[in-house]
């Protein structure tokens, strides 16, 4: 099968870093600030005027839609969000991109048998500190808060690639894993963003992220059972796809 002789692997980016990285590249970098979200210039109101200056839309709920194979333009459900998980599941390591260097140094790079740039003893861990302008200082808190709600699902698969690499790492045999936020990805955006403040009840409905919290994130047994045994019954092909990754004409 398609499997023999590879190790699968897939990193996951929190969905609000990958919206700031287009707002930043369209806006910033463009010279066409966001304002307040109202201004007539901004790429909101451009996209759907449907002007040359489009795209904003294209970054709704990415992870979602390219996890669970659903067209942009179509809604994005729950059982799109559960098979996007269950695809998840099917890699051998799944990689939080907060904890890039530490999968790649201590799981990469020896099974490869890497020796350069992070895989060097020599490299010193790095911080990662952004200094770049966030292109949503001026927006208006309610816009940015509708818009992080717009990210649900995409928040939910993230906060669950948050765990199976944590689970992932531990299988690994890696020990040192630097302490992480276990708040959910979607209340941090909404801290940041809105001023929301948590209060103990969130974590009753939305948990903490961590390995003891598992159960409450993972999608049924049942249904990615299913999924994968229709999966297991695909033809074996070299795929020729355009998005995250870029797979273009093979390995």
């Amino acid at each position: 099968t398609a499997r023999e002789g590879l190790f699968f692997t897939t990193i996951v980016r929190d969905p609000f870093a990958r919206f700031l990285t287009f707002a930043r590249r369209t806006t910033v970098d463009k010279a066409r600030p966001m304002r307040n979200g109202t201004d007539g210039t901004s790429p909101f109101w451009a996209d759907l005027r449907g002007s040359s200056f489009r795209g904003i839309y294209q970054a709704d709920n990415l992870n979602a839609r390219w996890l669970a194979g659903v067209m942009q333009g179509d809604r994005v459900s729950p059982d799109n969000v559960n098979l996007a998980k269950c695809r998840l599941q099917l890699f051998d390591l799944v990689i939080a991109d907060k904890l890039y260097d530490t999968a790649v140094r201590e799981v990469m790079c020896p099974l490869n048998e890497w020796s350069d740039g992070l895989c060097s003893p020599t490299t010193p861990p790095k911080t990662h500190n952004s200094t770049k302008k966030d292109p949503l200082d001026e927006t208006d808190r309610v816009l940015i808060g509708a818009w992080i709600e717009r990210l649900r699902p995409s928040f939910e698969i993230y906060d669950y690639s948050r765990i199976l690499s944590l689970k992932h790492l531990e299988s690994h045999g890696v020990s040192d894993i630097p302490t992480q936020s276990d708040v959910p990805s979607y209340l941090q955006a909404m801290v940041k963003y809105t001023g929301l403040r948590i209060d103990p009840k969130h974590f009753k409905t939305m948990p903490r992220v961590n390995l003891q919290n598992e159960a409450h994130y993972e999608p049924p047994a049942a249904f990615c059972e299913r999924m994968k045994k229709v999966w297991r019954g695909n033809k074996d092909e070299v795929v020729d796809a355009f998005g995250i990754g870029t797979i273009k004409t093979g390995f």
